[in-house]
Protein backbone atom coordinates (compact mmCIF):
# COMPACT_ATOMS: atom_id res chain seq x y z
CA UNK A 1 0.00 0.00 0.00
CA UNK A 2 1.64 3.36 -0.87
CA UNK A 3 1.99 5.79 2.08
CA UNK A 4 -0.98 9.16 1.63
CA UNK A 5 1.07 12.07 1.25
CA UNK A 6 0.69 14.22 4.21
CA UNK A 7 -1.92 17.10 4.12
CA UNK A 8 -0.39 20.74 4.41
CA UNK A 9 -0.68 21.90 7.87
CA UNK A 10 -3.95 24.30 7.77
CA UNK A 11 -3.44 27.70 8.93
CA UNK A 12 -6.01 31.10 9.01
CA UNK A 13 -6.18 34.14 7.00
CA UNK A 14 -4.66 35.83 9.74
CA UNK A 15 -1.54 34.07 10.16
CA UNK A 16 -0.88 34.43 6.46
CA UNK A 17 -1.00 37.79 6.88
CA UNK A 18 1.08 37.91 9.43
CA UNK A 19 3.67 35.80 7.65
CA UNK A 20 3.69 38.19 4.37
CA UNK A 21 4.33 40.58 6.60
CA UNK A 22 7.33 39.33 8.42
CA UNK A 23 8.72 38.87 5.04
CA UNK A 24 8.57 42.34 4.03
CA UNK A 25 11.73 44.06 2.42
CA UNK A 26 11.49 47.40 1.09
CA UNK A 27 8.30 48.80 -0.90
CA UNK A 28 5.26 46.58 -1.73
CA UNK A 29 1.90 47.34 -2.94
CA UNK A 30 -0.98 46.10 -0.55
CA UNK A 31 -2.74 44.38 -3.90
CA UNK A 32 0.72 42.41 -4.23
CA UNK A 33 1.10 41.20 -0.57
CA UNK A 34 -2.78 40.42 -0.54
CA UNK A 35 -2.07 38.28 -3.40
CA UNK A 36 0.88 36.40 -1.51
CA UNK A 37 -0.95 36.05 1.23
CA UNK A 38 -3.67 34.45 -0.51
CA UNK A 39 -1.40 32.13 -2.18
CA UNK A 40 0.03 30.97 0.85
CA UNK A 41 -3.88 30.72 2.28
CA UNK A 42 -4.22 28.22 -0.96
CA UNK A 43 -0.90 26.16 -0.36
CA UNK A 44 -1.99 25.53 2.87
CA UNK A 45 -5.58 24.07 2.10
CA UNK A 46 -7.62 27.39 2.12
CA UNK A 47 -10.11 28.73 -0.62
CA UNK A 48 -8.96 31.54 -2.65
CA UNK A 49 -10.58 34.69 -1.77
CA UNK A 50 -8.16 37.91 -2.57
CA UNK A 51 -10.45 40.42 -1.17
CA UNK A 52 -10.33 38.63 2.05
CA UNK A 53 -6.91 38.45 2.29
CA UNK A 54 -6.30 41.91 1.77
CA UNK A 55 -8.77 42.81 5.05
CA UNK A 56 -6.78 41.05 6.76
CA UNK A 57 -3.47 42.27 5.72
CA UNK A 58 -4.59 45.32 5.72
CA UNK A 59 -5.56 44.34 9.41
CA UNK A 60 -2.17 43.45 10.19
CA UNK A 61 -0.46 46.71 8.43
CA UNK A 62 -2.62 49.09 10.23
CA UNK A 63 -0.73 47.14 13.47
CA UNK A 64 2.06 47.13 12.39
CA UNK A 65 1.97 51.18 11.32
CA UNK A 66 0.68 51.63 15.28
CA UNK A 67 3.61 49.61 16.07
CA UNK A 68 6.14 51.56 14.17
CA UNK A 69 7.30 48.85 11.93
CA UNK A 70 6.09 50.11 8.69
CA UNK A 71 4.82 53.01 7.30
CA UNK A 72 1.70 53.25 5.04
CA UNK A 73 0.91 55.30 2.06
CA UNK A 74 -2.26 55.93 1.04
CA UNK A 75 -2.56 57.53 -1.87
CA UNK A 76 -5.01 54.60 -4.03
CA UNK A 77 -3.97 51.18 -3.48
CA UNK A 78 -1.94 50.96 0.03
CA UNK A 79 2.05 51.39 -0.07
CA UNK A 80 3.84 49.77 2.34
CA UNK A 81 7.50 50.19 3.43
CA UNK A 82 9.37 48.89 5.82
CA UNK A 83 10.95 50.82 8.81
CA UNK A 84 14.39 50.25 9.68
CA UNK A 85 15.34 49.37 13.35
CA UNK A 86 17.11 52.50 15.00
CA UNK A 87 14.74 55.06 12.82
Amino acid sequence: MAKKEPKPKRINRSAAANAVVAELNGKAALSELAAKADAMFVEHGGESNVKAAAHYLLRVLETAETLGSVKLIRPADVQVERIKAGK
